[in-house]
């Protein structure tokens, strides 16, 4: 078990479990608990009902909900003998202090502790992955406030929405208002692109709370914020190495917290490693 406190989220802490055998009698968390088995099968007790939370599933227990855990045997391997060593199971857990959660997840209850969302578990991974390495600080926010935007689309969804289309004027003029916003925003990360910027400041800058700001942001934009941020670094660091940079010089230039963050990027995103794309574009000037 590994247990990271990431700096610059105040209220977050992620553990990850690899091949755990261990179990945990009922108890509860003060903070809320949203997570995925990466391996594995995991029993989750709430209310003396059993709930199995298998490879890829997510789980999410709010805050001051009793339950108990443990690694079981998976139902497909129910039909074959046992072995001598108890079950394991693998997996990652985010802890979040309710100061730090949306409005909308501040009274979380979900009928089931498990859950299958592949578009969750997969910003789960993605932001234990950038907790993990050196990332920016609006990356890790920006990957939170995504995760917690899944998880409240999926306990919105089916709730009824007051007032829709009451007020067509107002709504225009919010709109507009917002338009404003994101593009105060835009223009700040575009300013500080070497230096960076923060989700919250952002939000304060543009007087508006973070995960709105988020919400509007990806809605205009297409892209949140850390992606949009990751885009033009990755313009840049291109410009760059097409002018002769060194990879280092690159990264820092473009404002990657260094060569192995933009290498990680620039992988995922342009296809190739900046090494090989340095190298394409020296070998076409010669």
């Amino acid at each position: 078990m590994r247990l990271l406190c990431p700096s610059g989220l105040p209220g977050l802490t992620l553990a990850i479990a690899v091949a755990s055998r261990a179990s945990q009698p009922r108890h509860a968390h003060d903070s809320l608990t949203l997570g995925m088995v990466t391996a594995g099968t995991r029993c989750i007790d709430t209310n003396g009902a059993a709930s199995l939370a298998q490879q890829g599933a997510v789980f999410v227990l709010a805050p001051g909900q009793a339950h108990a855990c443990a690694p079981v045997e998976s139902p497909a391997d129910a039909d074959r003998t046992s072995g001598p060593e108890a079950p394991v199971c693998s997996y990652l857990a985010l802890s979040i202090a309710p100061a730090a959660l949306p409005p909308d997840l501040a009274n979380l209850r979900l009928p089931s502790p498990c859950l299958y969302h592949p578009d969750l578990a997969e910003a789960l991974l993605r932001l234990a992955e950038a907790l993990e390495a050196q990332t920016g600080l609006l990356e890790r926010q920006s990957l939170l406030a995504h995760c917690l935007e899944l998880l409240g689309r999926h306990v919105c969804a089916g709730r009824p929405q007051n007032g829709e289309g009451s007020a067509g004027q107002g709504n225009l003029e919010a709109e507009a208002g917002m338009s404003a916003t994101v593009s105060t925003a835009r223009q700040l990360i575009e300013e500080n692109l070497e230096t960076g910027v923060d989700l919250a400041g952002l939000a304060q800058a543009c007087g508006m709370d973070m995960f709105a700001l988020h919400r509007a942001f990806t809605r205009a934009v297409g892209l949140p914020p850390h992606s949009f941020q990751t885009h033009l670094r990755l313009r840049r660091a291109k410009e760059l190495l097409r002018c002769g940079a060194s990879l280092s010089e690159a990264a820092l230039q473009a404002g990657f917290c260094d060569q192995a963050h933009m290498t990680r990027h620039f992988a995922r995103g342009v296809g190739l490693s900046p090494a090989r794309y340095a190298r394409a574009h020296k070998q076409q000037d010669s």
